[in-house]
């Protein structure tokens, strides 16, 4: 993995200049081009999505593997970005540093870099979805909060199975709220799903709406409130690729985002 801590100075120098990049140019016409912020041997992502956007193809790039201008590079070809699951956010971005002691391994490179992306998000309007830990980050992005530790808040530890030293999935319901054009899911449409989470929405972004809850009234599903300038911004606080499908609140995520980026595709061609 390269290192990302001088990432936005180089940029500052370097810039985005989409113009100028001769990054695989040679993109077939009927490519959907992904910029994940990290993707994993298991290939979960892509197992969940490629099916999805059949007969589309898609081309991935790892955004954790790329240097700045490689990454600059790819993001001037994207129809859309993912943020992925994995290590906590460092708590000192929404303003409670103090709450280390209640946060698992964190990854300030990692931050970084989804900060940048959600910059370059922001600029583009590029089709987005947040998994999990990129639920997360989508709301310390826009000023929001998380929860440290949310046993501590909910008193049980149902958002993450097994015991000390198992990391076994857990599963649990969720509900939408609402739906947007393109979603195939309907208010009060439920499903049973796999989390893998200690830390959650505490005060919500002003910018976002939550449109999918837990049981226990945890935030599960957020989405920009302006859905006609970022019609694609959502994160589910679930694990789509590993839940299993055939429910409204699964593959009609993954949907929903090649939906979109079907439309940029489009619009770029």
């Amino acid at each position: 993995m390269r290192t990302f801590l001088w990432f936005p100075v180089l940029l500052s120098i370097i810039g985005c200049n989409h113009a100028d990049n001769q990054f695989n140019t040679d993109v077939d016409s009927d490519t959907l081009v992904v910029v994940a912020s990290r993707l994993f041997e298991s290939r979960t992502y892509q197992d969940f999505l490629e099916p999805i956007a059949a007969p589309w193809p898609i081309r991935w790039y790892n955004a954790s593997e790329l240097s700045p201008e490689e990454l600059s590079a790819a993001l001037a070809e994207a129809n859309g970005v993912l943020l992925t699951g994995g290590a906590d956010i460092h708590p000192e971005r929404y303003e409670q540093a103090a709450d280390t002691s209640r946060c698992g391994n964190i990854d300030l490179e990692r931050d970084a870099l989804e900060s940048f992306l959600l910059n370059e998000v922001d600029l583009a309007r590029l089709p987005f979805l947040g998994i999990c830990r990129g639920m997360q980050f989508m709301n310390v992005h826009g000023g929001g909060s998380l929860h440290p530790h949310l046993p501590d808040v909910l008193g049980h530890n149902g958002h993450r199975g097994g015991e000390a030293g198992n990391t076994s999935d857990t599963t649990h319901a969720v509900r939408a709220l609402r739906q947007w054009s393109f979603a195939n899911w309907q208010v009060g449409d439920s499903s049973t799903v796999v989390s893998h989470h200690h830390q959650g929405i505490d005060r919500l972004a002003d910018g976002l709406e939550a449109w999918a809850v837990a049981p226990d009234g945890l935030i599960e599903g957020v989405a920009r409130k302006d859905t006609l300038s970022y019609p694609c911004y959502i994160g589910v606080q679930w694990h789509p690729e590993r839940s299993a499908q055939g429910q409204p609140l699964v593959e009609n995520v993954g949907a929903f985002f090649v939906e979109h980026m079907l439309k940029a595709h489009a619009s770029s061609h």
